[in-house]
């Protein structure tokens, strides 16, 4: 099955290669919005107790969640492209297994997520010196598995919507609101009592928790286990809703 999913995500690879665009715009916004964030993200990381902070140590992974958020768009532009080209029936009687094709749509969309948030990250290095003074590999297990969390996400909305532009407007809306309560625009801790509560049901909020304290905090990978837990229970409460969907809609087709 592996040989076959990996086939189908060749496919997907060479469409992105040719209109990189839309992962190309999520990667440079962010490094863009980075400066315009940073005085009001210190301010408040001072008021913290971080009082060495330039506030890029907020900025920079808070937009790189943010607009991680926004791509999700390209899983559900992956899907739903195969049914605009009227290919999508071709996959699926094709000697695929259904589980192996969503893997496969899924791999392209995946590394792309995880391309969108490293090179955030390093390019606000480079560009305003954020400098996690945690551990760097930390950074990479959170941004990994956030990008998992985002396909996943990406996912439901395919499974759970019939077109395309249903799928796009709810990812927009949820990712929204997720990045609001997820504390992309601010520490958590500076928002209402009421959204505070609320916050936890966001996979945001588990990794800037966890991106934080390896920014600010010096923390290890040991010490963010709990935000990690979190990111592998938002993935896999999306991929398992995703698969009754699926299989759904395999019953009825």
């Amino acid at each position: 099955m592996l040989g076959n999913s990996l086939a189908v995500a060749a496919l997907d690879v060479r469409i992105l290669r040719r209109d990189p665009a839309p992962v190309l715009v999520m990667t440079v916004v962010p490094l863009l919005f980075v400066p315009f964030l940073m005085p009001g993200a210190r301010a408040q990381l001072v008021d913290l107790g971080h009082l060495q902070a330039t506030g890029a140590e907020y900025a920079v992974p808070g937009l790189a969640i943010l607009f991680s958020l926004l791509n999700a768009q390209q899983v559900i532009t992956a899907f739903f492209r195969e049914q605009g080209w009227g290919t999508w029936h071709r996959l699926r009687i094709a000697p695929v297994p259904f589980p192996g094709l969503i893997v496969g749509k899924s791999l392209t969309a995946l590394a792309a997520q995880c391309l969108q948030l490293v090179v955030v990250l390093v390019g606000g290095g480079l560009l305003f010196g954020y400098r996690p003074n945690g551990s760097p590999i930390g950074v990479l297990v959170v941004a990994v598995l956030f990008s998992a969390v985002m396909v996943c996400f990406g996912m439901l909305l395919v499974a759970l919507c019939r077109t395309e532009n249903q799928a796009l407007t709810l990812s927009n809306i949820v990712a929204m609101a997720m990045a609001g309560f997820g504390g992309t625009f601010g520490p958590v801790t500076a928002l209402p009592a009421w959204m505070q509560a609320v916050a936890p049901a966001s996979p945001a909020y588990w990794a800037l928790d966890a991106i934080t304290a390896l920014s600010l905090d010096g923390a290890g990978l040991r010490d963010v286990l709990g935000p990690v837990a979190g990111l592998v229970g938002f993935a896999a409460l999306f991929l398992g809703v995703a698969a009754l969907a699926f299989r759904r809609q395999i019953r009825e087709a």
